[in-house]
């Protein structure tokens, strides 16, 4: 190997900490309280061969609500290992692949959750991202195997702008939802006055605005405005019954945050 060769193995990867106002989670309707949310990632880059990914999340409520509703935001594990690939085809132009397994774990609830005795969900995730010279398109695929099967999408654009000095704004726009199981299983079918007749489709959509700052190299602060709007009608009524409890199908929150890679 000559000196100047590229290592075979480079390792990297970020860690973060961001505060949200709301708990906008995957598929559910969003929780009006604030919340803390950290994340780590390791990734083992090698030249030929793509690379291998360790990813873990820690969501932590900070509300004081305790009911059998809203015991499940207090605290949240999310554990996730890839492998991907970088498909650079163009110049500017990329398309990077990922395949992975999730292990989520829901410390709040009190096993046996839905057969599962550590309150323990498990999905195959698939994600594609296309970064172009304008703009990135991307979209991810989950398949939910325990505590029930069903599938969940999310697809959307991102683009940055550098503002100079260091500072750039990302803005993002997508839509979420999933299949007539998942949509069931994530909204609830005992809350309205009939029984929701659940379809397969996008259930809501989101855009953003984050403004960062470059603090020092490898070091950012953030800060973001962002919008959720429910759209399926059977789950705006769920939203609609627990009102009172914090839930909301439209609302704007807010997040600021810490990121640091290495």
């Amino acid at each position: 190997m000559l000196l100047n060769d590229p290592e075979p193995v480079e390792m990297r990867g970020f860690v973060d900490t961001y505060w949200y106002s709301a708990n906008v989670s995957r598929g559910k309707i969003p929780f009006a309280r604030p919340i803390l949310f950290q994340e780590l990632e390791l990734d083992a880059v090698t030249r030929d061969l793509g690379q291998l990914n360790f990813y873990y999340a820690m969501t932590h409520s900070l509300s004081d609500v305790r009911d059998k509703v809203c015991k499940r935001f207090d605290i949240e594990d999310d554990i996730l290992f890839t492998y991907g690939y970088d498909w650079k085809f163009a110049e500017g132009w990329q398309l990077r692949s990922r395949l992975g397994h999730l292990w989520i774990l829901s410390r709040a609830l009190k096993p046996p959750y839905k057969g599962v005795d550590d309150a323990t969900a498990r999905e195959w995730y698939v994600r594609e991202t296309l970064a172009t010279l304008w703009v990135n398109f991307y979209a991810a695929i989950h398949y939910r195997m325990v505590p029930y099967r069903g599938v969940y999408f999310k697809s959307g654009v991102t683009r940055t702008f550098d503002l100079g000095h260091g500072f750039s704004l990302t803005g993002e726009f997508c839509a979420e939802g999933g299949n007539k199981e998942w949509n069931a299983n994530r909204y609830g079918h005992r809350i309205t006055w009939r029984k929701p007749d659940y379809h397969a489709g996008p259930t809501d959509l989101r855009a953003g605005l984050t403004l960062s700052y470059e603090l020092f190299e490898n070091c950012q602060a953030s800060i973001g405005i962002h919008r959720f709007d429910m759209i399926m009608d059977e789950a705006r009524a769920q939203g609609r019954y627990h009102a009172a409890k914090g839930y909301r199908n439209d609302l704007t929150y807010f997040v600021a945050g810490l990121f640091l890679s290495f």
